[in-house]
């Protein structure tokens, strides 16, 4: 069996998607282990909070939409909130509460987005499709990070 560009662009992006899913299947089975108090805590002392990792997770995932082209961000506000701000510097969050059901349903959204794209979509811009992957590896990566710090809350 020959393969095309069009089949290797899309089992790249195939792989990927695989990859940032186990991610987000790792974090979302963590965040349903983890209560409303134990989000609350800091992961070490004077570090980050659950609950602001949570929102940073969140708004970087939500980031996802525009660049492949899903439409817009859900929560554009937690860009101001959790990505341009560090923790403690007296912001106002969302609850823990807010912030589970939103890492879940953008989650949910991203998961039947990144389920429609097919082959026959054809191949799309390289230099698209370089930044693309090229972020979603970031994100992956970033995603692994934040598991680890989140990991210290149990």
């Amino acid at each position: 069996m020959e393969t095309t560009k069009t089949s290797g662009v899309y089992m790249e992006r195939s792989i990927i998607y695989q990859a940032w899913l186990l991610q987000n299947r790792k974090i979302s089975d963590l965040v349903r282990k983890l209560d409303d108090e134990d989000l609350t805590k800091d992961v070490a002392f004077g570090r980050n909070s659950g609950l602001y990792l949570l929102g940073h997770l969140i708004a970087s995932n939500d980031l996802l939409l525009p660049l492949f082209d899903f439409g817009e961000k859900l929560y554009p506000e937690y860009e101001k909130i959790f990505l341009c701000c560090p923790d403690k510097c007296a912001q106002n969050f969302p609850t823990v509460k807010e912030l589970k059901s939103h890492w879940f349903a953008l989650n949910e959204y991203l998961n039947l987005k990144f389920a429609s794209i097919n082959e026959e979509q054809g191949i799309i811009e390289s230099d698209k499709f370089c930044h693309q992957l090229k972020t979603m590896l970031t994100i992956i990566n970033h995603q692994c990070y934040h598991l680890g710090q989140l990991a210290f809350l149990l």
